[in-house]
Protein backbone atom coordinates (compact mmCIF):
# COMPACT_ATOMS: atom_id res chain seq x y z
CA UNK A 1 0.00 0.00 0.00
CA UNK A 2 1.12 3.63 -0.59
CA UNK A 3 2.17 6.25 1.89
CA UNK A 4 1.50 9.57 2.29
CA UNK A 5 5.17 10.59 1.33
CA UNK A 6 4.88 8.92 -2.25
CA UNK A 7 5.56 5.87 -2.05
CA UNK A 8 4.28 3.55 -4.38
CA UNK A 9 2.29 0.30 -3.70
CA UNK A 10 4.27 -2.95 -3.91
CA UNK A 11 5.03 -3.99 -7.79
CA UNK A 12 3.89 -0.39 -9.07
CA UNK A 13 6.56 2.36 -9.80
CA UNK A 14 7.07 5.26 -7.85
CA UNK A 15 5.01 8.77 -9.10
CA UNK A 16 6.86 11.65 -10.01
CA UNK A 17 4.68 13.65 -7.26
CA UNK A 18 4.13 16.40 -9.66
CA UNK A 19 0.67 18.50 -9.43
CA UNK A 20 -2.16 17.14 -11.73
CA UNK A 21 -2.34 20.67 -13.79
CA UNK A 22 1.67 19.83 -15.00
CA UNK A 23 0.40 17.10 -17.26
CA UNK A 24 1.49 18.57 -20.76
CA UNK A 25 -1.70 17.76 -22.99
CA UNK A 26 -2.78 19.13 -26.15
CA UNK A 27 -6.51 20.48 -26.35
CA UNK A 28 -8.28 21.83 -29.62
CA UNK A 29 -10.08 24.55 -29.84
CA UNK A 30 -13.16 23.15 -29.45
CA UNK A 31 -12.25 21.73 -26.20
CA UNK A 32 -10.51 24.91 -24.39
CA UNK A 33 -14.16 27.04 -25.63
CA UNK A 34 -16.14 23.96 -23.46
CA UNK A 35 -13.74 23.90 -20.40
CA UNK A 36 -14.18 28.15 -20.68
CA UNK A 37 -18.21 27.70 -21.33
CA UNK A 38 -18.41 25.47 -18.15
CA UNK A 39 -16.15 27.57 -16.12
CA UNK A 40 -18.34 30.52 -16.63
CA UNK A 41 -21.51 28.51 -15.90
CA UNK A 42 -20.36 26.72 -12.58
CA UNK A 43 -19.49 30.09 -11.52
CA UNK A 44 -22.79 31.75 -12.17
CA UNK A 45 -24.39 28.53 -10.49
CA UNK A 46 -22.39 29.35 -7.23
CA UNK A 47 -22.68 32.57 -7.06
CA UNK A 48 -26.42 31.59 -6.72
CA UNK A 49 -25.51 29.48 -3.95
CA UNK A 50 -23.31 32.20 -2.18
CA UNK A 51 -26.70 34.00 -2.51
CA UNK A 52 -28.79 31.33 -1.58
CA UNK A 53 -26.40 30.67 1.89
CA UNK A 54 -26.29 34.43 3.08
CA UNK A 55 -29.87 35.03 1.76
CA UNK A 56 -31.00 32.24 4.92
CA UNK A 57 -28.04 33.30 7.18
CA UNK A 58 -31.05 33.96 9.76
CA UNK A 59 -32.51 30.84 9.33
CA UNK A 60 -29.20 29.09 9.87
CA UNK A 61 -28.86 31.41 12.98
CA UNK A 62 -32.30 29.81 14.35
CA UNK A 63 -31.57 26.02 13.51
CA UNK A 64 -27.65 26.33 15.13
CA UNK A 65 -29.71 27.49 17.91
CA UNK A 66 -32.48 24.90 18.17
CA UNK A 67 -29.55 22.58 18.05
CA UNK A 68 -27.75 23.56 21.21
CA UNK A 69 -30.86 23.98 23.26
CA UNK A 70 -31.49 19.92 21.92
CA UNK A 71 -28.49 19.08 23.68
CA UNK A 72 -27.99 21.00 26.62
CA UNK A 73 -31.68 19.80 27.69
CA UNK A 74 -32.18 16.34 25.77
CA UNK A 75 -28.78 15.61 25.52
CA UNK A 76 -27.15 13.75 22.47
CA UNK A 77 -26.83 9.84 21.66
CA UNK A 78 -23.61 8.13 22.76
CA UNK A 79 -24.72 4.81 22.85
CA UNK A 80 -27.93 2.90 21.74
CA UNK A 81 -30.18 4.43 23.47
CA UNK A 82 -27.43 6.38 26.16
CA UNK A 83 -28.03 9.67 25.74
CA UNK A 84 -25.91 12.64 27.01
CA UNK A 85 -26.78 16.22 28.18
CA UNK A 86 -24.43 19.28 27.73
CA UNK A 87 -23.46 21.39 29.95
CA UNK A 88 -24.68 25.22 28.64
CA UNK A 89 -20.97 26.41 29.74
CA UNK A 90 -19.48 23.49 27.48
CA UNK A 91 -21.16 24.48 24.19
CA UNK A 92 -19.17 26.36 21.48
CA UNK A 93 -19.46 30.09 21.22
CA UNK A 94 -20.61 31.49 18.27
CA UNK A 95 -17.51 32.74 16.22
CA UNK A 96 -16.84 36.35 15.23
CA UNK A 97 -16.97 35.64 11.58
CA UNK A 98 -19.56 34.68 9.15
CA UNK A 99 -20.62 30.99 9.00
CA UNK A 100 -18.66 29.94 6.03
CA UNK A 101 -19.59 28.46 2.67
CA UNK A 102 -17.29 25.94 1.31
CA UNK A 103 -16.91 27.30 -2.28
CA UNK A 104 -15.80 30.68 -3.29
CA UNK A 105 -15.63 32.15 -6.98
CA UNK A 106 -11.45 33.29 -5.80
CA UNK A 107 -11.28 29.27 -5.74
CA UNK A 108 -10.98 28.82 -9.11
CA UNK A 109 -9.03 32.29 -10.19
CA UNK A 110 -5.43 31.31 -11.35
CA UNK A 111 -6.94 27.43 -12.45
CA UNK A 112 -4.50 26.56 -15.13
CA UNK A 113 -6.60 24.40 -18.01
Amino acid sequence: MANQMGEASEGRAAGKGKPLNSIKHKQSKPVKAWIKNELNQQQKRFKKILQHMEDISPKREKWFQQFFDTISTRGQNIDGDTRMVIAKEDLPKKPRRKTKVTYEPKDLKGFDH
